[in-house]
């Protein structure tokens, strides 16, 4: 039984649309993937550290002691709120000057919203020891 025109034409469009998903999908035009995503982990670790209040870790990971000292007041003044953070930011812009990064971090909840997270690394052979770390949303030393 031969297919009439508008069969074909039926048939064509949705090969055609099927094509253009999976091709959107394959590409993702609109992805970008951030120069400062390195700095994610390192961060997330570092706000770890401060939830469960290990100061050695974050004296590891710390290239001074501001850091350590924002990042243990922001987890006794808003501990939810920085679990939230150390799971889930990731980063919004940076900065590269020398051998330091400032990144800042943004979540996709609303806690502390527009009030991102600033750090600034500096790169060791180990890896990226926070140098810098501030926000409005938590207590700053």
């Amino acid at each position: 039984m031969p297919m009439t025109n508008g069969r074909v034409r039926a048939s064509l469009l949705a090969l055609a649309t099927l094509v253009a998903i999976v091709a959107v999908l394959w590409l993702q035009p609109y992805s970008v993937v951030s120069p400062y995503r390195a700095y994610t982990e390192p961060a997330r670790r570092f706000l770890r550290a401060a939830l469960v209040q290990d100061s050695l870790e974050l004296k590891t990971r710390a290239a001074s002691p501001q850091p350590v000292r924002w990042a243990l007041r922001a987890a006794q003044a808003n501990p939810k709120a920085l679990a939230i953070w150390a799971q889930v930011l990731r980063p919004y812009s940076g900065r590269r000057r020398g051998d330091t990064t400032t990144v800042v971090f943004q979540t996709s909840t609303r806690v502390c919203y527009l009030r991102p997270v600033a750090m600034t690394f500096i790169r060791e052979a180990e890896g990226p020891r926070v140098l810098v770390a501030s926000s409005a949303c938590f207590a700053d030393p």
